[in-house]
């Protein structure tokens, strides 16, 4: 793991096995909030329930937090390093502390629940491409993250999104920062329609992938 610290200040690494950022170097904190949590509007459903695949140092749940006073967050990670990473980290998004108490207990105490006020976080550890099927609720948003589509192929496959899908509520809505055509491909063979999301430091948007399902 290398720090970098992104253009807006807040700051991410450069995972030194899959050679790739965990964040746009451009600006982690804003992708979150723009890409993700303003891009899907959140704010349109109440008490939502929210798969963060990809969790990584927590900013997409933090901007969620920052955003919203009820939800429930499904926490989708696999590597213990980078949730270690959180606990060093003081960033500026007001409600990071609870990111970091959750983190901090499921280390320290194999806590995977964590609740304060009307918010639920729960740690959902292992290969999300599995331990999705597991879940019982369906989500009404979902933040897509992984790394790039070049570097982990396996997590923007067509089997994994029509997973998603499955495990997503009629009319849920996905955030994505790809634009690459196979990961557009995928999505749409799995279901979604699309949208674009918005452009942030590049050319290229990103993307909105919703599921609608007509009742017959």
């Amino acid at each position: 793991m290398e720090k970098y610290i992104t253009k807006d200040g807040s700051t991410t690494y450069y995972n030194t096995e899959v050679l790739d950022h965990y964040h746009t170097k451009a600006g982690a904190k804003q992708e979150a909030f723009e890409k993700h949590v303003k891009a899907l509007e959140i704010t349109s459903v109440k008490n939502p329930i929210i798969f963060d695949i990809c969790f990584g140092l927590g900013y997409n749940s933090a901007a969620t937090l920052d955003t919203i006073r009820e939800a429930t967050i499904y926490c989708f990670e696999n590597d213990r390093k980078i949730l270690e990473k959180i606990l060093d980290l003081n960033e500026t998004f007001k409600n990071y502390k609870i990111i970091k108490t959750f983190i901090k207990n499921y280390l320290e105490n194999n806590q995977t629940a964590y609740e304060e006020n009307k918010i639920k976080l729960v740690m959902v550890f292992g290969d999300a491409r599995q331990e999705i099927k597991k879940i019982e609720e369906k989500a009404d948003f979902v933040f897509f993250a992984p790394f790039s589509p070049e570097k982990v192929p396996d997590m923007w496959t067509e089997e994994f999104f029509s997973d998603i899908f499955l495990k997503m509520k009629n009319n849920g809505r996905l955030s994505t920062y790809s634009y690459a055509r196979q990961v557009k491909e995928n999505l749409k063979k799995a279901g979604f329609e699309l949208k674009d999301g918005p452009i942030l430091h590049r050319r290229s948007p990103s993307l909105i992938a919703i599921k609608q399902v007509m009742s017959t």
